[in-house]
């Protein structure tokens, strides 16, 4: 037995027993189960048919051996291995095993020294142990199974590893223990890598030694401090990538040139049917040809060769994309053309490396889509509500310099205003909200359209913010957000920067408090918490403008996608793609490393059964390491949602999603959308799970819970949601044909019994039933009454002359089409009537009264007018007092009486 686990023997070494017997967990398999394994060899059933002695024939050893451990600890991670490995010497020293010196780490930290010790241990035990990875496992796995098809030697063959073995720098160190040998070849790794970046003069450690340490041991940490990678440099020159990939071709023969040159290298690709004709063959055999070359290539330039070398250095600069401009300038052997090929040195690469795309200019790695899916969950970390992300906060967190990185956001399609990032322009509503975000003050509607560019009229703009509730109307055309609490957040904001400015640029908190509360109707708590947030900060109790830009950093709750399951259970929702398949770490929202605890700077270890997941924020944002291991046990294909299930102590999973069905209710697909995997039993037990998915009461309304998916950004469950919960508006008007009357003469005159209460017909049912009125066309709800059409414009002016105790005109376009009168307390009107104010209209023949109309009424009929709908007056006491009926603009009502709104008063309430 030789201390070699891999490299090809003579088939003298290898056994002539049936693979089953020597590794009998392939006894189940046939070429229907194990796909993996029936394209190793020209036999598709070699593992049943044929012994090792025939297979390593037309097999690779060590291809062989890893295809296999691979199966092994994918399909097998609790199978022991003494059973699983039965022909592998029990005595045997497992040094002799060890392909790498992490391997024998591992062993060492197991306290296992010979294969007997490793017998009950599986591949699960050897993933708990302390830093130990994936790829070290495969190693250990494949060493067995390479021990496992070659002939044994005598016992006296295993008591040393034997002098060939040499360590780093081909100086023995036999006498060393794993860890010891681990380490030397870490540090010259690392210092080979500081080379490659042109880093050579940084130190590599950085050794922290407590205070009072005796001064041998400071001398020891200094030393150590001081070590550069120059340190430990090695003698031999740089090779010349360009000359590295030239001697390449001139391996290949004439066919092979032309072939790479023209479909591998071709801009465009020649076809197969083209490169056929020109050398007189089937298109099969130039495929047969160009995969051929595509192989050679895979293998040839690995990390360290000159080429390898530099398409690692790449990778680490374009994190995740870069200008192909500056990485010229950086490397100018990527502007360097090819002989043989005549194509620049970056195409090359392009083609080359999976890992490595140009596309339009801009260098991506792995490729243009997923730095495009890094860019929008960085920016996701950082938007407000509505989607808004500070550029100068973007452009700190990230390497690119800003002009490279506004020219990539605007290649990607976001929208930029007021050096902001609109992230959420995908639907009108969300661009709009955006917009007026950005912007910091109500739009004109016109301005508003003009400046999001969209192809919609005015009117659709319209309605359209109307329906949603984070929008309000400022004024008749002028629209801004609800949360702003609108003449606080203006006035309050301008009223800070005036302070600065004329403080210096700097004032106390209290002295700014009372500034702005003594000559205005606002909170202190409210000057504040505007001191404290946007343009300003305060710091030990001095308000000044921010001098940087926040980061906000977004808690689980808030987070697209990370969904809360159980007590301490969260999951969040990934689809698979091609990187996640072959292996790549990849980012995750900082929602994620807020829930594991991982703080910027730290990595954070989770458990798992298929060993340790690391969720690490080492670099810009936080990211996960490989979930490869479970996407293959799950079979996972790219496209496909699968779940990282983040559970109590320290404990993580993936499970994959199953599809939704279409023909489920609404909030069914949307529960399953947040990995409900043990299914709903109705819409109400949906709604329940939707709740608690992002952390609301487990009866929390429809309203908070479509509300807190749509801040999250979780379009896609939203939508659903709005299926069920956002429907038509009622509407009361009940068409009849007219008679032919002036419509302003129908109820529209005052009379006393308006003022007396009095009931108009009887009945008890519920508010909005319908029943026949004697008043007119539009039938009125049981138990109310009609005052009067008053209309939007006509209320504006009452809540105006409440406001200034004063008459006030009602305006109609640039002409005054009545009045609002006013009376104070002290009026006999005023008394009769329970209201201040009275609309009248102008005629030609003198003023027409309309109603005596209450100040909380005149509010409603505007509030109802803005909002599109009809709705409930609530008196100053709370309780309701009326109703304000709505009618769409265009309707036979509306045109009738000329007024979207009528007036209602319950029967017998005195408002």
């Amino acid at each position: 037995m030789t201390s070699t686990a891999f490299g090809d023997l003579p088939p003298e070494a290898y056994h002539d027993a049936p693979w089953t017997r020597l590794l009998p967990w392939l006894a189940p398999y046939t070429p229907a189960t194990a796909h993996e394994l029936t394209d190793l060899t020209p036999s598709p059933d070699w593992w049943i048919t044929e012994s090792p002695a025939v297979t390593t024939m037309t097999a690779e050893h060590e291809t062989l051996c890893r295809h296999l451990a691979q199966l092994f600890i994918l399909r097998h991670p609790t199978a022991t291995f003494g059973p699983s490995f039965p022909t592998v010497p029990r005595r045997l020293p497992l040094s002799t095993l060890a392909t790498s010196s992490r391997v024998g780490t591992a062993f060492q930290r197991l306290q296992v020294q010979t294969v007997a010790d490793l017998e009950p241990l599986t591949v699960r035990d050897l993933y708990d142990v302390r830093g130990t990875g994936h790829n070290t496992v495969e190693d250990a796995v494949t060493a067995l199974v390479s021990a496992a098809i070659v002939r044994s030697g005598e016992l006296d063959e295993w008591e040393d590893p034997g002098d060939d073995q040499q360590p780093l720098g081909g100086t023995r160190q036999a006498n060393l223990p794993p860890a010891q040998l681990q380490l030397l070849e870490d540090l010259t790794q690392l210092a080979a890598w500081r080379q490659i970046r042109r880093r050579g003069d940084e130190p590599l450690l950085k050794v922290v030694i407590e205070d009072g340490a005796p001064e041998e041991i400071q001398e020891t940490a200094l030393r150590l401090n001081s070590l550069t990678a120059a340190d430990m440099a090695s003698a031999n020159g740089s090779v010349d990538p360009v000359l590295e990939f030239t001697a390449f071709l001139s391996e290949l023969d004439e066919r092979q040139v032309r072939i790479l040159r023209d479909r591998f290298l071709g801009r465009p690709p020649k076809k197969l049917a083209e490169l056929a004709t020109d050398f007189d063959v089937s298109r099969e055999r130039i495929r047969q040809i160009e995969t051929k070359v595509k192989d050679v290539l895979a293998g040839r330039f690995h990390f360290g060769t000159a080429i390898g070398n530099l398409l690692a250095s790449l990778r680490t600069e374009i994190q995740p994309i870069a200008a192909l401009d500056r990485l010229i300038t950086l490397h100018p052997d990527l502007a360097r053309d090819v002989p043989v090929v005549n194509v620049p040195f970056w195409l090359v690469l392009d083609r080359l490396d999976d890992y490595f795309e140009v596309t339009d200019g801009w260098a991506a790695a792995p490729d243009v889509a997923a730095a495009r899916e890094q860019t929008r969950i960085l920016l996701e970390d950082f938007a407000t509500e509505h989607g808004l992300v500070d550029l100068s906060a973007v452009t700190a967190a990230t390497s690119m310099p800003k002009t490279e990185l506004v020219a990539w956001l605007s290649w990607c399609g976001y929208v930029l205003h007021n050096n902001q990032i609109l992230t959420r322009t995908r639907s009108l509503n969300d661009h709009a909200a955006a917009l007026l975000a950005a912007t910091g003050e109500p739009l004109h509607i016109d301005e508003l359209q003009l400046q999001m560019g969209r192809d919609n009229s005015i009117r659709s703009l319209s309605n359209q913010l109307g329906d949603d509730e984070r929008f309000v109307r400022t004024d008749r055309a002028t629209w801004g957000l609800a949360s702003w609490q609108l003449e606080e957040y203006t006035s309050i904001r301008q009223q800070i920067g005036l302070e600065l400015a004329a403080a210096g640029g700097e004032v106390e908190i209290g002295q700014l408090i009372e500034s702005i509360t003594s000559r205005f109707d606002v909170s202190p708590s409210s000057v504040q918490a505007y001191a404290g947030n946007g343009d300003y900060e305060i710091v030990q109790g001095v308000v000044r403008r921010r001098e940087s830009p926040a980061a906000p950093r977004k808690a689980p709750s808030a987070t697209r996608r990370l969904f809360k399951y159980d007590d301490g259970w969260w999951k969040l929702r990934v689809t698979v793609t091609r990187d996640h398949l072959r292996g790549s770490g990849f980012p995750v929202p900082s929602g994620v490393a807020s829930l594991v605890g991982c703080a910027q700077g730290e990595v954070v270890e989770l458990e798992s059964e298929l060993g340790t997941q690391t969720i690490r924020w080492t670099g810009l944002q936080p990211s996960s390491g490989t979930i490869k291991r479970f996407l293959d046990r799950l079979q996972a294909q790219e496209g496909q949602n699968v779940f990282l299930e983040f559970e109590p102590y320290g404990r993580f999973n993936v499970s994959l999603q199953d599809p939704v069905n279409p023909e489920d209710h609404p909030l069914e697909q949307a529960a399953a959308l947040t990995g409900c995997d043990e299914g709903v039993g109705d819409p109400e037990d949906a709604q329940m799970a939707l709740a608690v998915a992002v952390d609301l009461p487990v009866h929390a309304k429809p309203r908070q819970i479509l509300s807190a998916y749509r801040q999250r950004g979780d379009d896609d469950i939203a939508g659903l949601l709005e299926q069920v919960w956002t429907r038509p508006r009622h509407q009361w008007v009940e068409q009849s044909p007219g008679d032919g009357s002036d419509p302003e003469d129908e109820r529209n005159e005052y009379d006393e019994g308006d003022a007396n209460d009095e009931m108009i017909g009887t009945g008890s049912g519920e508010q909005h039933d319908q029943v026949s009125s004697d008043i007119g066309s539009v039938s009125v709800p049981t138990g109310y009454r009609s005052v009067g059409w008053v209309r939007p414009h006509e209320a504006e002016a009452a809540v105006l002359a409440y406001q200034l105790h004063s008459d006030v005109p009602v305006h109609d376009g640039d002409k005054i089409a009545g009045w609002a009168r006013y009376v104070d307390d002290s009026s006999g009107d005023a008394s009769k009537f329970r209201a201040n104010v009275m609309l009248a209209r102008a005629r030609s023949q003198g003023e027409r009264i309309v109603c005596w109309i209450r100040e909380h009424e005149a509010f409603s009929i505007v509030q109802a007018a803005a909002d599109e709908r009809s709705m409930s007056i609530l008196g100053p006491d709370g309780v309701a007092t009326g109703l304000v009926q709505y009618f769409q603009p265009g309707s036979e009502a509306a045109e009738r009486y000329r007024s979207t709104t009528r007036l209602l008063r319950g029967h017998g309430r005195a408002g």
